[in-house]
C-alpha cells in the first residue's frame, strides 16, 4: 500500500499541470500567474519535505491528513484562495513522498538505488495515467468532482496507515553522517549533487507543468491531443525507470547512466523548443521523459548515502518550485512558452557540465563501492 500511495502522489503532482489550461481560462490567469501557482504547489512540496520528522510513519499520516483537507478545499476554491490550497496540497504530497522514500531507504539501505528506482517507477505510473484519467474533467470544464475523488482516496490511505503501517516495527536508525565511510570525500561532492537534484526535478516539473498548455497552444482544437503529449512524457519516464529498476543498472553503472541521461535530456529539450508541429512536440516529449526518468532516483541514491535527511528532498524541491515559475515568467514577458522553455533547457545543460565536477570530488573507489552495493 505504501507503493500504491506513492503512485497516487504522482497522479496528484501532475494534476495541476494537466488542469492548468482549464484553470487559467476559468480564472483569467496569465502565464506568470499560472507559473506562480505551480511555484506554490512545489514550494509546498519542499516545505512538506522539511516538516517530515524522524518518525516516518507519523509523517506519512500527517501528509495524508493534509491532502484530505486541501483536496476538499480545492473543490470550492476561487481564483485567490486556490493559491493557498495548492500550497497546502503540495505540502501534503511532499511529506508523503519524502517520508516514504526515507522509510524505504532506512529499511533497505544496501539496495536503495534499485528500490528507489522501483518506487519512482510506481510514481511515474500514476503520473502517466493522470492526463488520460483527467480528460473527462477537462472536457466537462468542471474539475470539482476530481478533487472529491482525490479526497476520498487519500482518506482511505490515511485510515490504512493508521490501522496497519503504524503497527510495524520501525527500521533501525541510520548511522550519523560523521560515522559513514569516506566522510570527507563524500562531503566534497554533496553540494554539486544537491544542485543536480534541484535541476533534475526542476526540468521534470517545468515540463510536466507546462506541456499540456504548450501542446494545446500548438493545436488549440484538440484537448485530448494536448493531454496525450503529457502522457507520452510520463510514459517515457515510466519506461526508463522500469528498465533501470532491474540489474541492468548495476551492469551499466550509475555514473554512466547519469551521463547518457543528462546529454539525452539536454538534446531532447532543445528538440522540444525547435519543433512546431504537434506530432513532433509529442515525439520530443516522449524522448524528454525517457531520458529524465532515471535522473532523480539515481541522484537521490547518491545523496542519501551522504546524508539520509529530509532536507535533501527540500533542497531538491526548490528546483521544482523555481523552474516552472521561471518558465511562466519568461513566457509572459518574452511572448510565448517557446521562450519560457529556455529555463528547463538551461537547467539541463547546467547538469551536463556539473556531473564531471561532482564525481571528480568523490574518489573513484567510493563510486565503485556504491555501484557494487546495487548488485547485492
Amino acid at each position: 500500500m505504501l507503493g500504491a500511495g506513492f503512485g497516487l502522489t504522482g497522479t496528484g503532482t501532475v494534476m495541476l499541470g494537466v488542469l492548468l489550461p482549464l484553470l487559467s481560462q476559468q480564472w483569467g490567469l496569465r502565464d506568470d500567474a499560472a507559473g506562480f501557482l505551480l511555484f506554490l504547489q512545489f514550494l509546498g512540496s519542499s516545505t512538506g519535505a522539511i516538516l517530515s520528522g524522524p518518525n516516518r510513519v507519523r509523517s506519512i499520516m500527517a501528509g495524508y491528513g493534509l491532502l484530505v483537507a486541501s483536496a476538499g478545499a480545492l473543490a470550492f476554491a476561487g481564483s485567490q484562495s486556490a493559491f493557498v490550497f495548492f500550497f497546502c496540497f503540495g505540502a501534503g504530497l511532499g511529506m508523503i513522498m519524502t517520508s516514504t522514500s526515507l522509510l524505504i531507504s532506512d529499511r533497505y539501505g544496501d539496495h536503495r538505488a534499485v528500490l528507489l528506482e522501483r518506487l519512482n517507477f510506481v510514481w511515474a505510473v500514476g503520473a502517466t495515467a493522470a492526463p488520460i484519467l483527467f480528460l473527462p474533467f477537462l472536457r466537462s470544464a468542471n474539475p470539482r468532482p476530481l478533487f472529491f475523488i482525490f479526497q476520498g482516496l487519500f482518506l482511505l490511505l490515511f485510515v490504512w496507515v493508521v490501522l496497519r503501517e503504524r503497527q510495524t516495527d520501525p527500521p533501525p536508525p541510520s548511522p550519523p553522517d560523521e560515522a559513514r565511510p569516506h566522510g570527507a570525500a563524500i562531503a566534497g561532492s554533496l553540494l554539486p549533487l544537491v544542485v543536480l537534484a534541484m535541476c533534475a526535478v526542476g526540468v521534470d516539473s517545468s515540463l510536466s507543468g507546462w506541456l499540456t498548455t504548450y501542446s494545446h497552444r500548438a493545436d488549440p482544437g484538440h484537448a485530448g491531443a494536448a493531454a496525450l503529449t503529457t502522457s507520452l512524457f510520463w510514459l517515457g519516464i515510466m519506461v526508463s525507470r522500469l528498465i533501470f529498476s532491474t540489474s541492468l543498472l548495476a551492469i551499466i553503472g550509475r555514473q554512466r547512466v547519469l551521463r547518457v541521461a543528462l546529454w539525452g535530456v539536454a538534446a531532447s529539450v532543445v528538440l522540444l523548443i525547435a519543433v512546431h508541429s504537434l506530432v513532433l512536440i509529442q515525439v520530443a516529449s516522449g524522448l524528454c521523459g525517457l531520458f529524465i526518468g532515471p535522473l532523480y532516483p539515481l541522484v537521490l541514491s547518491f545523496l542519501l548515502e551522504r546524508s539520509p535527511r529530509g532536507w535533501v528532498f527540500a533542497m531538491a524541491g526548490i528546483g521544482s518550485a523555481f523552474f516552472p515559475w521561471l518558465t511562466g515568467v519568461l513566457s509572459a514577458h518574452l511572448g510565448g512558452l517557446r521562450y519560457g522553455l529556455i529555463a528547463p533547457c538551461g537547467a539541463a545543460f547546467l547538469m551536463v557540465f556539473l556531473l564531471p565536477v561532482t564525481f571528480r570530488l568523490a574518489p573513484s573507489s567510493s563510486i565503485a563501492e556504491q555501484d557494487a552495493a546495487c548488485q547485492g
